[in-house]
């Protein structure tokens, strides 16, 4: 979708899928993409700006996409992603937290993504509002030495063992996004590092952790060109060491963002993103 087409009063996207639940079986979950404003942070692998609005999101505009987004949804989960941070009073006008709190609680449970350096005291608000399990999705990308710099994700690994943290004190569930694979390095050093970010982000609390192979984006500061190439088959082999690596404690899946649906490998995909237990 073109950034002409958005409307503030509509998500640009929603998905009815299921998701592993941690416990062997599956949940129903509805993702809805949300239509706010762009994220400042400014990483330079994403291509989510894509689908944001020049300028603050108007006020009571989410909760009428989270309206349009749910009316025939009969599923337990709820996923709002608003390609940026669930916390950013631009994104996500505080004064409507009430009524997006409102819709979150007809389910058991419900995901947002943001940022470290976002809205403690908000987080703390809107926890006051909420009475269904809460979790938050953090991209953490990779614990690669430099890397998280290059990306200009704006926070440190450290950064985000303290978020972790806090954010467990307060009986929030973590959800964390890794990149697998970066410019210049090979196939077999980026899955070494996929899998050493996979235990750090454990060892912090993750229930889930979400593996992306990286995808061209907003141009990895010209170079694409250089990112690994992770057949399907491969995919596959990789997602079964991840889940060795995890032993239980944590659902682990792989993004099948721009996987083609017709390769021999994707149904094997799609039946270990769901076939866990933790």
């Amino acid at each position: 979708m073109n950034r002409e087409q958005l409307s503030a009063d509509a998500p640009y996207l929603v998905l009815h899928e299921a998701e592993p639940d941690g416990g062997g079986n599956e949940v129903s979950t509805t993702t809805v993409f949300l239509t706010a404003s762009r994220c400042p942070i400014g990483c330079n692998m994403c291509d989510l700006h894509l689908n944001t609005l020049p300028a603050a999101t108007p006020s009571g505009a989410i909760a009428r996409q989270i309206d349009s987004a749910i009316k025939d949804s009969e599923a337990k989960w709820l996923k709002l992603y608003n390609s940026g941070n669930f916390f950013d009073p631009r994104s996500i006008p505080p004064d409507d937290y009430s009524e997006i709190a409102e819709r979150c609680n007809r389910f058991d449970r419900v995901i947002v993504e943001n940022h470290p350096q976002f809205g403690r005291s908000r987080l703390r608000s809107f926890l006051k509002l909420i009475t269904c399990r809460f979790e938050i999705a953090v991209g953490l990308e990779t614990v690669q030495p430099r890397w998280l710099d290059r990306l200009k994700k704006q926070m440190t690994r450290d950064d985000f063992s303290h978020y972790a943290s806090e954010i467990a004190h307060l009986g929030v569930d973590l959800r964390v996004f890794l990149i697998l694979g970066v410019p210049g390095v090979d196939v077999v050093e980026s899955v070494r590092w996929t899998r050493l970010s996979l235990r750090h982000a454990i060892a912090c609390g993750a229930r889930h952790v979400s593996i992306i192979p990286a995808r061209s984006g907003h141009g990895w500061s010209g170079r694409a060109d250089q990112l690994p190439d992770f057949p399907t088959a491969l995919l596959a082999e990789i997602h079964g060491k991840l889940l060795q690596d995890s032993d239980g404690r944590a659902v682990v899946t792989l993004d099948l963002w721009d996987v083609p649906v017709h390769d021999t490998g994707y149904s094997r995909l799609q039946q270990s993103n769901l076939t866990q237990h933790a």
